[in-house]
This record gives C-alpha cells, structure tokens and sequence, in this order.
C-alpha cells in the first residue's frame, strides 16, 4: 500500500512548532541527514513494501539517529511519527509517559528500529 510521506519542509514546519511550544534552539544542524532520514522511509516502503508500523518506526529512529536539528530531534521524530500515523488514518495508543521513554530510548541507542517497529504494531490502532 502506498502511505502519505511527510516533505521536508512539512517537517522544518513541525520542527519549528516543536520548538515554539516547547522551547529550545531552531534551525538545522545537518541538512542531508535530514534529507536522509526523511528517504529512509519512503525507501523502506517502496523495496520492502514495510507497514505503516515500519514506516512510523523509521520515521521516529531516524529522525531521533539523525540528529539533523540543532535542538528538538527526540520531539520531532515524535511529532512526525505521530503525524505520519494520523494522516494515514491510525494513531498510537500510548500515554506522553510511553513516548518520552520510547524516545529516550531511542536517542539513548538502547532500542533497535526493528524494536520500535514491533513496539509500534502493539500500539497503533485505526483512527475512529
């Protein structure tokens, strides 16, 4: 199935919003491994025809690896994960405590992308 990727600047928007609730420094720190991680996932998908849990998951492992901005990695690989599930009609049944510690997890290098995958098709449900 073909999934709504989110573009660049869709992200840089995300990450801006991110940063404007939550505080912290703007601007990127890493262009191409922005662009990198945001590839990662319409790859996955297009040669491994991955689920929209593998797509959310590399979207969120990426994002958080990449380090791409300044400020705000572990928050955007959340947000744009989230986002990527809900304009595909499913969401995360998960409490702000679950996703911080997956997220920490994540940029602590403490979980795999397969993990997180798994992780992810516990806990997406289909949005109602």
């Amino acid at each position: 199935m073909g999934w709504v990727f989110l573009r660049q600047e869709e992200v840089l928007k995300i990450h801006a919003k991110v940063i404007e609730l939550s505080g912290g420094s703007e601007g990127i720190r890493d262009a191409g491994a922005l662009s990198s991680a945001l590839i990662a996932v319409e790859n996955r998908q297009h040669y491994e025809n991955a689920d929209l849990a593998s797509c959310a998951a590399t979207y969120a492992y990426h994002l958080t690896q990449a380090h791409a901005f300044v400020d705000g990695n572990k928050r955007v690989g959340a947000a744009v994960a989230e986002i990527f599930l809900e304009i595909n009609g499913a969401h995360l049944l998960a409490n702000n405590d679950q996703i911080v510690d997956l997220f920490l997890g994540v940029a602590a290098g403490e979980l795999l992308r397969e993990e997180i995958e798994e992780l992810f098709r516990s806990l997406i449900v289909p949005r109602v």
